[in-house]
């Protein structure tokens, strides 16, 4: 991805160029609000919504005038589409074991969904399959460590940000497909 916005902003099209500055400031309000929400969930386990309500609309705005900036307004489509797979996936978990997701993992779905959707269906993937990875081993290495016992909370949504951050990090750009 970071090639990718690299690539865009040096394109020599205005276009192209404002299409990887939004795509840049996309990530730079990724990163606040990801670590903002990490310490958050880490002391309080909460993810409070004064946080995700307004990065959710910012998101979609950007990636809607990037999308078109791109003339790829497909990609826009499938953002909302991903953010609402994942949305609705992590939402039906919750309804079905609350202990196992919060509902502020459920609405932090739905903004990453965004963000990979966007990317493309194999971004999605990449993200909610290394989440999981990150979150079990990190619980694993607290159960085997004795720090932590198999019902001790621990806060997912750290783990959701960093899973996606790692896939947007790694994708090459906007996939048509």
């Amino acid at each position: 991805m970071i090639a990718f916005i690299v690539e865009l902003l040096v394109s020599g099209s205005l276009t192209q160029a404002l299409a990887g500055l939004m795509l840049l400031l996309g990530g730079l309000v990724f990163a606040v609000c990801a670590l903002a929400l990490s310490f958050n969930d880490l002391r309080e386990h909460r993810l409070p919504n004064r946080i995700i309500y307004p990065w959710a609309g910012i998101t979609l705005g950007l990636l809607i005038i990037t999308a078109l900036l791109l003339g790829e307004p497909f990609a826009a489509l499938r953002a909302l589409t991903a953010a609402f797979v994942w949305g609705a996936s992590f939402l039906i978990v919750q309804m079905i074991s609350p202990r196992a997701l919060g509902m502020g993992d459920v609405k932090l779905a739905v903004v990453l969904g965004l963000y990979t959707g966007f990317l493309g269906w194999a971004t999605v993937v990449a993200a909610v399959v290394l989440s999981f990875l990150f979150g079990g081993l990190v619980s694993a290495g607290l159960l085997i460590s004795g720090r932590a016992t198999a019902k001790t909370a621990v806060a997912f949504g750290p783990f959701l940000l960093l899973g996606t951050a790692v896939a947007l990090t790694v994708s090459g750009g906007v996939s048509l497909g």
